[in-house]
C-alpha cells in the first residue's frame, strides 16, 4: 500500500520546482511549456468564471489552489495533491474557484497518448482490473507518495536538458504505471480500450468531432462503427458519461465560441456554420452553456483577453 504521510513536504518542494519555471513570465501567460513536449505548467493568479473546452486525454497535478470541473451531471472538486484525469476526449466545464496572486493556482499538465496507453496496458501482467459500472471517464484520485516521486525526478530531470530525451521516455512509462495502479486504474484502463481509434467508441468519437456541423443519424453512426444503436449508445455513455447527440451539441457549441472570438461573423451565420438549422434554438442553447447570448459572450471574452 503506497504511503501518503510525506506528501505536504513532496508537493512543496514540486511546487518551488514549478515556479521556478515561471520566473520572469508576466501573471496573465498562464501555460508554460518545458523540453518535455508533453509535461507543461499551468499558474493562474485569480479565480476563473465557468469555462466550457474541450479536455483532451491528459492528467493535470494541482499543487496549489482549487478547481471544480463538470463533467455531464457530475461536479469534480479538487485541490492540492490530488490530480484529474480523462483517458478521452471530453467537453467540460472547468471553475479555477481558489487562487491569489501570491498564492496561485498552480498544476502541472501531462498530455496522455491513448494509443501508447492501449500497448502499455496490454502488456501488463497482472492486467489492470476493470472499473466499477457507472464511473466517469474523468475523475479525480489523490496522489500517493510513489506518484509524486516521478514528478520530481522529471521536474529535475528538465535541469539536465541532454538527458531528456531518453529519460524521459522511462519516466513516462512509470507515470503510466502509477497511474493504471491507482484505486481509480481501473477506470482509466475502461476508457482507453474503449476510446481509442481502433475502437467501436473512438471511431464514433472521431467521427462526431470531424462531422460535428453535420446532421447526426445515431442509425447511421452505428452502422459506421459496426453497433447495434443500443450497444453503440450504452457503450458511448459508458465512456463520455454522455449520449452521442449530446456530445455533438457540446462540440458544436465549443466550436461556435471560437468562431465568434475569431471571425467577427454574425451569431446567425456562425449557428449555420456549426450545423444549426435554427438561430433562435442556437442562441438559447448558446446562452444555457456560456451564460450569455451569442455575441455578448464574445465581446466579454474578448475583454478579458490581455493585451499583447
Amino acid at each position: 500500500m503506497n504511503k501518503l504521510s510525506d506528501l505536504p513536504a513532496a508537493l512543496a518542494a514540486l511546487r518551488a520546482a514549478a515556479l521556478r519555471h515561471f520566473d520572469g513570465v508576466p501573471l496573465t501567460q498562464r501555460d508554460v511549456r518545458t523540453a518535455i513536449p508533453w509535461l507543461s505548467f499551468i499558474r493562474l493568479a485569480a479565480p476563473t468564471p465557468t469555462q466550457c473546452a474541450m479536455l483532451e486525454p491528459s492528467m493535470c497535478l494541482l499543487l496549489q489552489g482549487e478547481k471544480r470541473t463538470l463533467v455531464g451531471q457530475e461536479v469534480l472538486a479538487y485541490g492540492p495533491g490530488s490530480y484529474v484525469l480523462s483517458g478521452v476526449e471530453l467537453p467540460v466545464a472547468g471553475q479555477v474557484t481558489a487562487a491569489t496572486a501570491a498564492a496561485p493556482y498552480l498544476g502541472i499538465r501531462v498530455g496522455l497518448d491513448t494509443k501508447e496507453l492501449a500497448a502499455f496496458l496490454l502488456e501488463m501482467r497482472p492486467p489492470v482490473p476493470p472499473a466499477a459500472e457507472g464511473r466517469s471517464a474523468v475523475y479525480v484520485e489523490q496522489a500517493d507518495d510513489a506518484l509524486l516521486d516521478v514528478f520530481g525526478r522529471l521536474l529535475r530531470l528538465l535541469e539536465s536538458p541532454r538527458d531528456v530525451p531518453v529519460l524521459a521516455r522511462i519516466l513516462k512509462q512509470e507515470l503510466t504505471y502509477r497511474l493504471l495502479t491507482a484505486p481509480s486504474g481501473g477506470v482509466l484502463a475502461q476508457t482507453v480500450l474503449g476510446g481509442t481509434d481502433e475502437q467501436p467508441v473512438g471511431r464514433a468519437i472521431r467521427w462526431i468531432r470531424e462531422h460535428y456541423d453535420e446532421p447526426l443519424s445515431i442509425d447511421a453512426l452505428a452502422r459506421e462503427v459496426r453497433l447495434s444503436t443500443s450497444v453503440l449508445h450504452r457503450r458511448f455513455k459508458q465512456v463520455t458519461v454522455m449520449s452521442p447527440l449530446q456530445y455533438q451539441k457540446q462540440v458544436r457549441l465549443l466550436e461556435a465560441r471560437k468562431l465568434l472570438l475569431t471571425s467577427g461573423l454574425e451569431a446567425a451565420t456562425v449557428a449555420y456554420r456549426v450545423g444549426y438549422e435554427s438561430p433562435s434554438q442556437f442562441s438559447r442553447e448558446y446562452r444555457r452553456q456560456f451564460g450569455a447570448p451569442p455575441l455578448r459572450d464574445a465581446a466579454l471574452l474578448r475583454d478579458q483577453m490581455p493585451e499583447v
